[in-house]
């Protein structure tokens, strides 16, 4: 430390003087005009996200129309996404086109692409505000929909394992259309992925507009659609189709188990799983008001099934049914009271339910 510095920081100590400037404030501004201008702002960015919302959900319309539309869509918006802009942007192109985009021109492509649109749409109409009761008759349409586009899928996976296995076999050579089926079924499954990240969504610019609670952002996942959309809304409408769901997602599971022709498999299913699916419907008993039958089902299954492995849970659920109401100052906020300790299971293969017909009166 120089000598000329040292005598200079005793003298500010001395005297008190500040080494810099104090910083000033400035004017109080105009708060009135500021949050006038901040309201004004936020409902210009309302009115803007509104707008592409509504723009976003008439090309998906468009674009559902048919299985064509919905293809021609699809390859506009990965060329847009994929390759404009890029070095030889035409020729990359026809490259995607010879080695991918082809698959649009087959029919679980085009399917898939039809599915993809009509969930897009069906997605931004509840992004803007439509109530999920408004949109169930579209959302249980679209499952029946989904699962028969998901059934035509498996019997082309079958076809192409069965072609696969010939062609190893040496019985004859390779049939000519297998490399176009493993095309198509690849692009079906890749369609039908999310919504968020797809190239229509990227090429519209609406990825975070989608991001709405208590709805499923992937068009091909039944277990999702049935699970934050169809059940709980027919859970609180009372409506006895959700009996209809458990008694078909049975069927559709033991035609399953059949399939496989294991010993093992049919065995598992008729002592575990064809029980736990029966529990999980007789519990929807108890919401919809039907006390005394869902009572005397669950002990049925107790007696009938005492080696389950959910016995436990079963019986502590059938006690918690037994309990006398609770008085109205401290109602249950439970709807299912027999799924305590167990609950309706998460949807694993889930299967469409039938046509809406009118709901039950309130109790």
């Amino acid at each position: 430390m120089s000598l000329r510095f040292a005598v200079l920081t005793v003298a500010v100590v001395a005297t008190g003087a500040p080494l810099l400037a104090q910083v000033q404030d400035a004017p109080a501004p105009d708060i009135s005009q500021i949050l006038q201008a901040l309201r004004s702002l936020k409902d210009q960015q309302l009115a803007q996200v509104k707008s592409a919302k509504e723009k976003a959900l008439k090309e998906a319309q468009a674009a559902a129309a048919s299985p064509g539309a919905a293809a021609t869509a699809w390859e506009e918006a990965v060329r847009q996404v994929q390759f404009e802009g890029a070095p030889k942007e035409g020729a990359a192109f026809r490259e995607w086109k010879a080695r991918e985009g082809d698959a649009l021109s087959e029919k679980e492509p085009q399917n898939a692409a039809q599915l993809y649109f009509r969930w897009l749409a069906l997605t931004l109409q509840r992004s803007i505000g439509t109530p999920v009761r408004e949109l169930l008759p579209a959302v249980v349409q679209y499952t029946k929909d989904l699962t028969a586009d998901q059934l035509a899928a498996e019997a082309l996976a079958e076809r192409i394992a069965r072609d696969a296995a010939l062609a190893a076999s040496g019985k004859h050579g390779d049939r000519k259309g297998k490399k176009d089926d493993q095309a198509a079924k690849r692009l079906h499954d890749q369609i039908l992925r999310n919504l968020a990240g797809s190239p229509p969504v990227k090429a519209m610019g609406i990825e975070e507009y989608l991001k709405t609670e208590g709805w499923e952002g992937n068009p091909g996942n039944l277990d999702g659609i049935y699970t934050a959309i169809i059940l709980p809304e027919l859970r609180a409408l009372k409506d006895q189709r959700v009996l209809d769901y458990w008694d078909m997602r049975i069927k559709r599971e033991t035609e399953a188990a059949q399939k496989s022709k294991l010993a093992y498999d049919i065995e598992k299913f008729t002592k575990e799983r064809r029980p736990s699916l029966l529990w999980n419907k007789t519990s929807e008993l108890l919401n919809l008001g039907l006390k005394n039958r869902a009572i005397t089902e669950m002990f049925t299954l107790i007696k009938t099934y005492p080696q389950h492995p959910d016995l436990p849970k079963w019986i502590t659920g059938l006690e918690t049914a037994l309990l006398p109401p609770a008085a109205p100052r401290a109602a249950a906020t439970t709807t299912n009271p027999a799924a305590s300790g167990n609950g309706v299971d998460s949807v694993e293969e889930s299967i469409p339910l039938p046509a809406a017909g009118a709901a039950p009166a309130a109790r």
